[in-house]
């Protein structure tokens, strides 16, 4: 049910919002089933949802992808390169937070309840690893400009 909530915003706000085409769904993932850790693309933001929900949602980008972001985000404004990395880092966490805002409603007791924290990004991890009774899943995203990757850990309970 989250993801797909997820799922959901994410390809409604590329391809609507955003004017990316070519946004299509190519694989999802259930860590029940096939993975013990979650693989990180280049560039990631992730937000810790609380209160009724615990869980944390990690959004990972291709460079190209969030690369064209910034352009569409910056609508042809120059950025200096000692703006560069506050511009990137602004738009990962921009994206992630409009996405779960809108997903919200979704969520179970349609998302009445919940915290979240700020955006985190990182862009020097690799993976992330599950706990026991963790639960871990994802989806892959792919756009015109590159893949991204959205997912969703918690507890069994809080991951349905």
């Amino acid at each position: 049910m989250i993801l797909e909530a997820l799922i959901l915003q994410i390809k409604l706000f590329l391809s609507e919002d955003m004017g990316i085409e070519g946004v299509n769904v190519i694989e999802t993932h259930d860590s029940d089933l096939e993975m013990s850790q979650l693989k990180l693309k280049d560039y990631t933001s992730m937000i810790a949802i609380g209160g009724k929900l615990n869980l944390m949602v990690v959004m990972s980008y291709d460079n190209q992808l969030l690369n064209h972001l910034v352009e569409l985000f910056m609508d042809g404004e120059e950025v200096s390169k000692d703006e560069e990395q506050e511009i990137i880092d602004s738009v990962s966490g921009e994206t992630i937070n409009t996405i779960i805002g809108l997903a919200l409603p979704l969520f179970p007791n349609r998302g009445k309840g919940v915290t979240m924290t700020p955006p985190i990004t990182v862009n020097d991890a690799t993976n992330i690893k599950k706990y026991k009774n963790a639960k871990i899943v994802s989806a892959t995203i792919r756009t015109e400009h590159g893949d991204l990757s959205i997912s969703a850990l918690g507890s069994v309970d809080s991951i349905k």
